[in-house]
């Protein structure tokens, strides 16, 4: 019978070079997070996973950090994944949580459309520039593209909280 859930690599079964990506997750976040484990056992995927979510969710953007948590939280209840949903709906508490303004369902509306909807995404970018400036558009995009990534990996090895490395 075949396993119906793919392996996580772990501090036992990683490469020198992945244990060194788990223990630099353990510094930066305190624990060495499942949706670093889902990317598998290539350190350099995980690298690179770590470098664009920091460029696109933490980093100096025009679209403001609070902003960008909504689009994840959006994207991910999109995606339906448990773990990114509660993963992001604290961080966007951390951050402030939602406004409820127009801006903020814009920003939802554009999220779960682009998921749901890839191919309505001219409309869905044209219907959210009455709320953003271009740039603000291109970090919501990159945000939406940045978590769709991550939920598809996370739904993939059906990863849970329990999965975090402590």
């Amino acid at each position: 019978m075949v396993e119906s859930r793919l392996p996580l690599p772990d501090d036992a079964s990683a490469s020198p070079a992945l244990a060194a990506e788990y223990a630099a997750a353990r510094v930066r976040e305190g624990r060495g997070m499942a949706i670093l484990r889902s990317m598998g056992p290539r350190a350099e995927v995980v690298r690179a996973f770590v470098q664009l979510a920091d460029a696109v969710l933490y980093g100096p953007a025009a679209l403001g950090r609070r902003e960008r948590e909504l689009l994840a939280l959006a994207t991910s209840q999109a995606n339906a994944t448990a773990y990114s949903t509660a993963v992001h709906d604290g961080l966007l508490q951390e951050a402030g949580g939602a406004d409820g303004s127009a801006r903020d369902a814009g920003l939802v509306a554009f999220a779960q459309r682009l998921t749901r909807a890839p191919a309505e995404a001219p409309a869905a970018v044209a219907a959210l520039r009455a709320y953003l400036t271009d740039d603000e558009v291109h970090d919501a995009v990159a945000t939406v593209a940045l978590l769709n990534f991550a939920n598809r990996m996370a739904a993939a090895t059906a990863i849970t909280p329990g999965d975090d490395l402590l």
